[in-house]
């Protein structure tokens, strides 16, 4: 179910419900039947057969349903295997966690192209822009490029990115050509809502905007603040996905919560956090839904790192987050875990599924 990309421009339940097909959303349609001319007459003596009172159709439920995932890490030897067995490899055994939303959305850690000058830094990850096809394949609506790793090759291989997702007609948010562009949040319709998407990254290794310089939008408070304030003017939700946290580790830092709670609190209905690279729990706010971590979804780890990693890494899962109209956030965490001699996400078993409702437990007020 690809949503329209039309521009740049929440008590909440943990439901363990089984996944329902995904439905295609189809645009509003109208159907005039003109009644055919009756031709028998009933005899006078008839007794009138009384009409049926007709059962009221119920109103269309008023809710958007958003599917989001983890880190998305297209290279080394993901690349590997998808030049073998195909560009859909990642996600062939977790198509099932997608059914039944509305907007699927992930965080693109990395980029595609073949092109640029590898970053001076430990980690670069980049795929052929071709693989990017693998994101279509899947469902995948809008990626968020606010991280440290959108500019790993240089401002030609955020170009490039964007011009492999412009392609597919996936859309992506948190970076662009300046501070401007990567700070102006997408817009896309879906179930009858607007939803204003904005990406911001708080890791310092991240290539940040300019005035005249292309990057990732900058967590600074003042202007999440601002930016979710007015994207409010613009859509029915707003959704910020936040790069922040320190890696691997499962407790949000104080610094994770003051900037996930000032964005839900200038109107944010969701917040969702990466980059910690392990699951970190959830929180109300309000009206609003904070996911400070949803971990790896597609990440290159085997037996080795399980080793020396342990699975924090390696545990993941799909939130369906509802958004309603009228009442506050609902959500879903459809557990998955990476396989480490598959290197690609699979459905959690059931022991692994208890582990990882524990790392996303709802954490108490402070």
């Amino acid at each position: 179910m690809p949503a329209l990309r039309v521009a740049l421009t929440p008590v909440l339940l943990v439901l363990l419900a089984a996944c329902t097909a995904r439905e295609p959303v189809r645009g509003p349609g109208l159907v005039t039947a003109t009644p055919a001319t009756a031709t028998a007459v009933a005899p006078a003596t008839a007794s009138p057969t009384p009409t049926p009172t007709p059962t009221p159709t119920p109103p269309a439920a008023s809710v958007v349903t958003i599917g989001l995932v983890g880190d998305l890490m297209f290279a080394r030897d993901v690349v590997t295997l998808m030049e073998e067995h195909g560009a859909g490899y990642p996600f062939e055994r977790v198509t099932p966690l997608f059914r039944g939303v509305d907007v699927l959305i992930g965080n693109l850690e990395g980029t595609f192209t073949d092109r640029g000058e590898r970053a001076d830094k430990y980690y670069t990850f980049r795929a052929p822009p071709a693989l990017a096809s693998t994101l279509l394949g899947a469902g995948f609506d809008a990626v968020s490029l606010g991280n440290n790793h959108a500019l790993d090759f240089g401002a030609v291989g955020l170009a490039d990115t964007r011009e492999a997702l412009d392609t597919l007609d996936i859309a992506y948010f948190g970076a662009g050509r300046d501070e401007a562009e990567a700070t102006q949040p997408l817009v896309i319709e879906a179930g009858g809502f607007r939803l204003a998407l904005l990406g911001f990254s708080a890791v310092r290794s991240s290539v940040f905007a300019g005035e005249s310089q292309p990057g990732v939008a900058e967590a600074d408070h003042e202007d999440v603040i601002a930016a979710v304030q007015a994207a409010t003017d613009e859509a029915d939700f707003v959704v910020v996905a936040l790069h922040f946290g320190t890696e691997y580790d499962p407790v949000p830092t104080g610094e994770q919560r003051l900037l996930a709670r000032a964005a839900a609190d200038a109107g944010a209905a969701l917040v969702v956090g990466h980059h910690a690279h392990t699951l970190q729990p959830w929180e109300r706010r309000g009206d609003s839904l904070i996911l400070y971590g949803l971990g790896n979804f597609v990440f290159d780890l085997d037996r080795d790192d399980l080793r020396t990693l342990g699975d924090g890494p390696f545990a993941t899962a799909v939130a369906v987050v509802e958004l309603h109209e009228d009442a506050p956030p609902r959500v879903e965490f459809r557990p998955a875990y990476i396989d480490p001699d598959e290197n690609r996400p699979r459905l959690a078993t059931e022991d692994e599924t208890s582990r990882i409702h524990a790392a996303l437990r709802e954490l108490a007020d402070e």
